[in-house]
């Protein structure tokens, strides 16, 4: 399987289950799994994680199981996630009770509206949009001095 620079993912690192997680691709090609739980080696970008694992070019790696794309669903609400109704309006969980999902009203966000549970909203036409993996421009030195007005020099963190 192959992954876009910035995607979600899930997988198990040495047996432990990671959740919330990216892929990060160097700029030679070598991926990271970027997270926050098993340190490794440095991805040349960490994609806000503390940490990062390096992976083989293809994905894999020999304490590396399950990695696998992220993909939300109703069996597993998550705050912040956004669903539409049939109209395309948007509501975003606030907060999820046992099998209750509690959404917001979809001019606001944060103010909630009603709760439902996972079939009611598939009944009432309910989708969930998908997150998309973040989009990188490459610049050159050059253009970023361009872009500042004087010569620039990059910090590490």
């Amino acid at each position: 399987m192959k992954f876009k620079h910035g995607e979600k993912v899930t997988c198990e690192i040495y047996g432990e289950k990671i959740t919330d997680a990216k892929i990060s691709i160097d700029k030679d090609g070598t991926p990271f799994i970027c997270q926050n739980i098993k340190d490794g080696n440095d991805a040349e970008d960490k994609l806000g994680y503390k940490y990062s694992w390096i992976l083989r070019k293809d994905f894999t790696h020999s304490y590396v199981t399950n990695l696998k794309s992220f993909i939300k669903s109703f069996d597993n609400p998550q705050i912040g996630d956004e669903y539409k109704d049939e109209n395309g309006y948007s509501r975003f969980v606030l907060g999820v009770l046992g099998r209750v999902i509690h959404l917001s009203r979809w001019d606001d966000k944060d103010a909630y509206w009603s709760s439902y549970t996972k079939e009611e909203l598939i009944k009432n036409g309910y989708t969930i949009v998908q997150d998309e993996p973040e989009e990188y421009k490459e610049v050159t030195m050059e253009e970023v001095c361009e872009k500042f007005g004087h010569k620039v020099k990059i910090k590490k963190d």
